[in-house]
C-alpha cells in the first residue's frame, strides 16, 4: 500500500521529528501539547515567573501553588493516564495539588450542574462544540495570554498549530489543544488479497472501493451475510467523513460559521454512495443484516470500516487476519477534506486559582505531558514530538500506517460544527438519513430537507445573538 513519494515524505518527517525529540525534550523552550481526557483539581496560586520556558523544562519551580481541579471523561486506560498527568505535574510543580474528576455519565450536564452551584472544576477538558456554551456565557477564561506569551507554541515543527483556532470565540482563546483525532478507512489486508486486490492507499478511488467492497461481500442462498464490504452505518461520526470526502460540506467553516452549504451536488453524490451501499450494491448492512452480524471489524467480517483513529488501540488485539488502515479517498489533497474531532483544555472563570490552573493547561502541552497520554493509543497529540514519537506510533499491534493519523490532521475539518444548535440539527439529521436508509427519500431530497431546516435552526440561533 505504500507509494514511493508517501515513503520517502514520511522517512524525512521521522527523520526531522527524531532529532527534534532527542534535543528538545530537555530544552527550556520546548513543550508539548495534551491529548484527550484530563482533567485537574485544587485552588490558589500566582503567576510562573518566565512563561517563555518550556513547563516541563528540568528548572526549579517558582511558579504559582495551591491546589486545582479538573474533570474529563474516559475508559479505564485514559482515567489511569489522566491520574498520571495530574502526579506528573505536582512531582515538577512543588507545592501543589491537582485532583481528577472523572464524569461518564452525561459530562456536559455534569459539569453544567457544578457551574450553576459556582464550584465548577478549574480546568474542563472537553470538545470545542462542548465548550462553546460555556465560552459564549463567560463560564470560561479568556486564556488568550498563554498564546501571546509562549512563543515556542507558534514553533509549526513542533506543534500543530492550526488547531488551535478550534478553541477561539470572538477573536479570544479559550482553550489549549489536547489532540486531533482524524477518521479514516480501516481495512482487513486479509479479504482483500485473497480476493486478488491490492490494498488501498492515498490514490484508491471510491469506485476502487465499491469493486473490493461488492467481491468481498458474502451472502447464503437465502441472503444472509457472513462477510459484509463495509461496516457503516447512517449516523453522522461515519456519514460525515463520506461527505467530506466528497467535497460537501455542512456549513462554510465549521469553527466560525456563516452559512449552511450542505445542498451541494458533491453532498448529494456523497449520500447516494452511502445509500446505494446498503440498498443497491448491498455491501454495507440494511436492517435485516444487522441482526446476523456480531463484532463486525474486529472480528473479520468487515472489509473495510470507517472511523476515529482513537478506535486503533481496540484492534491491537486482532490476531486472526491482517490490517491496517488508509486515508479515505480524496481526503489528503486540501484542508477540509478529512474529518477531525479536537478535544482540550479550558479554564473555569469561577475558578479561585487561576495562574495555577492556566499553569496546568499550558503544562498539558509539554512533551511529558504529551507523551503520557499518546501511550494510551487513544489520542493523537497536538504535539508532533509526542505525536510521531516511536513510543506512540510503535504501540504492540499497531498497523503499517498508523503515523497516518498524524499525516492527514493537516486536511483536517472539524466533524462538529461550533453552534449551540449543534445537537438540535444532528437530531434532525437523524430523521431524514433514517428516511434515506429506508428508501423513503431519494440523495436529493435528503440534502434539499436537510439544508432547509438546519438554516431555520442556524438563522434563529444567530439572530438570538
Amino acid at each position: 500500500m505504500k507509494s514511493i513519494k508517501r515513503a520517502a515524505l514520511l522517512a524525512l518527517v521521522l527523520t526531522l521529528v527524531c532529532s527534534l525529540f532527542l534535543t528538545g525534550c530537555n530544552t527550556a523552550n520546548d513543550p508539548s501539547e495534551t491529548d484527550t481526557n484530563t482533567d485537574p483539581e485544587s485552588g490558589n496560586g500566582q503567576t510562573q515567573a518566565d512563561t517563555n520556558t518550556d513547563p516541563a523544562a528540568g528548572d526549579e519551580y517558582t511558579g504559582p501553588t495551591g491546589s486545582i481541579t479538573w474533570c474529563s471523561w474516559g475508559s479505564d486506560a485514559e482515567i489511569q493516564a489522566n491520574q498520571q498527568l495530574s502526579e506528573a505535574f505536582m512531582a515538577s510543580h512543588p507545592g501543589t495539588t491537582v485532583t481528577l474528576e472523572t464524569y461518564n455519565d452525561d459530562y456536559a450536564t455534569a459539569v453544567e450542574t457544578r457551574f450553576l452551584g459556582g464550584q465548577s472544576p478549574d480546568v474542563i477538558y472537553g470538545h470545542p462544540s462542548t465548550l462553546l456554551k460555556w465560552m459564549q456565557e463567560g463560564m470560561l477564561m479568556d486564556i488568550s495570554d498563554i498564546y501571546e506569551e509562549n512563543d515556542f507554541l507558534w514553533d509549526e515543527d513542533h506543534y500543530l498549530t492550526d488547531t488551535y483556532e478550534a478553541f477561539m470565540h470572538d477573536g479570544k482563546y479559550f482553550g489549549t489543544v489536547a489532540g486531533a483525532d482524524t477518521f479514516v478507512l480501516f481495512y482487513n489486508k486479509t479479504l482483500i488479497e485473497e480476493a486478488g486486490f491490492e490494498c488501498p492507499d492515498e490514490n484508491t478511488t471510491w469506485e476502487e472501493i465499491i469493486e473490493i467492497a461488492q467481491a468481498t461481500t458474502v451472502r447464503d442462498e437465502a441472503g444472509i451475510p457472513s462477510v459484509m464490504g463495509l461496516s457503516h452505518s447512517y449516523g453522522y461520526y461515519n456519514a460525515f467523513p463520506i461527505i467530506y470526502a466528497y467535497g460537501g460540506s455542512v456549513f462554510d467553516d465549521m469553527i466560525n460559521p456563516t452559512e449552511v452549504t450542505f445542498y451541494s451536488p458533491e453532498t448529494v453524490e456523497a449520500l447516494t454512495f452511502i445509500q446505494d451501499s446498503s440498498n443497491k450494491y448491498h455491501f454495507a448492512p440494511d436492517g435485516t443484516d444487522n441482526s446476523y452480524m456480531s463484532g463486525w471489524f474486529a472480528s473479520g467480517v468487515c472489509t473495510f470500516h470507517i472511523s476515529g483513529v482513537y478506535d486503533i488501540v481496540y484492534m491491537t488485539g486482532i490476531e486472526d487476519f491482517e490490517w491496517d488502515i488508509a486515508p479515505l479517498p480524496n481526503t489528503m489533497n486540501t484542508k477540509g477534506d478529512t474529518a477531525v474531532l479536537y478535544a482540550g483544555y479550558a479554564v473555569s472563570s469561577q475558578t479561585e486559582n487561576p495562574e495555577l490552573a492556566k499553569e496546568f493547561v499550558l503544562w498539558l502541552t509539554s512533551d511529558e505531558a504529551q507523551m503520557i497520554l499518546a501511550s494510551t493509543g487513544i489520542f493523537t497529540p497536538a504535539n508532533k514530538v509526542a505525536a510521531l514519537a516511536d513510543e506512540t506510533l510503535n504501540i504492540p499491534g499497531a498497523p503499517e500506517h498508523h503515523s497516518l493519523r498524524v499525516e492527514n490532521i493537516p486536511y483536517g475539518q472539524s466533524l462538529q460544527g461550533q453552534v449551540l444548535c449543534w445537537n438540535e440539527m444532528m437530531s434532525v439529521y437523524d430523521v431524514y438519513i433514517n428516511q434515506l436508509y429506508n428508501g423513503e427519500i431519494t440523495p436529493d431530497d435528503c440534502a434539499k430537507a436537510l439544508q432547509t431546516e438546519w438554516e431555520a435552526l442556524f438563522e434563529a440561533e444567530m439572530n438570538a445573538q
